[in-house]
């Protein structure tokens, strides 16, 4: 049996929107929960005018609003303006907020272009592909940081072209992947290249092949991509 959590605010008519994942959220216990499960896409423009104004127009919660403005202005860190949202929804335990606290100092020490993929991860696993393609496209426009390694802007290259590909923009996602390759040869994503080649010529992948599965050609190449995933964690 699962545990539920009665909340102590109400359910606000007027939602707050969450631009970083396309997401209205009506309650403060549920921009908690957000923030807590979505750290990655939390960023300062997060915490602005909008979210002070609803914080104190649908909940009353004017210390808070006031509290984070301040923490803003005095340019405090990510950590000092989710925490104490979090905190207020109520939701978790002492140690979950301790997690989330050193979890939060983890990503402050990561260079800024891992930050940025991680966040460009966490929109596309949401599937919010437009937005992921513009963080991968500004960490590749930064000047390359070679303590990052070969792999990790291989890896930024391939989940671009899968940005593509599930936006049926077969032959840029070809390009992607291909690129890829020059900073880490990978067989699967040459595979992928190829695939996305022929979904951009307008041929049906697979042809003559009974193993495949035409129903969707995209598929395979998304299964590609998740088999990829798994690899780099």
């Amino acid at each position: 049996m699962g545990l539920v959590a009665v909340c102590k605010y109400q359910r606000t008519k007027t939602p707050f929107f969450v631009e970083q994942a396309g997401l209205n959220l009506y309650s403060l216990e549920e921009l908690s929960y957000f923030l807590y499960h979505n750290i990655c896409l939390a960023d300062r423009r997060l915490f602005d005018e909008r979210l002070s104004r609803w914080l104190r127009e649908e909940f009353g919660c004017t210390k808070l609003a006031e509290q984070i403005e301040k923490r803003k202005t005095s340019g405090a860190g990510i950590q000092d303006l989710v925490l104490p949202v979090v905190e207020a929804g109520g939701f978790f335990s002492g140690q979950e907020i301790a997690e989330l606290r050193e979890r939060l100092k983890g990503l402050a020490k990561l260079q800024e272009q891992e930050r940025l993929k991680l966040r460009a991860d966490e929109l596309l696993n949401n599937r919010n592909e437009w937005a992921a393609m513009e963080e991968y496209r500004h960490i590749l426009k930064m000047h390359q940081n070679s303590r990052l390694g070969l792999a990790f802007y291989g890896a930024v290259w391939n989940n671009l072209g899968v940005c593509y590909a599930r936006q049926f923009l077969f032959a840029e996602a070809a390009e992607c992947f291909e690129t890829s390759c020059e900073y880490q040869e990978d067989e699967e994503i040459r595979q992928q290249a190829e695939l996305a080649h022929q979904l951009a010529e307008g041929i049906l992948p697979g042809a003559g092949r009974k193993d495949f599965d035409f129903s969707d050609p995209q598929k395979k190449l998304l299964s590609w991509e998740r088999e990829y995933r798994m690899r780099q964690k």
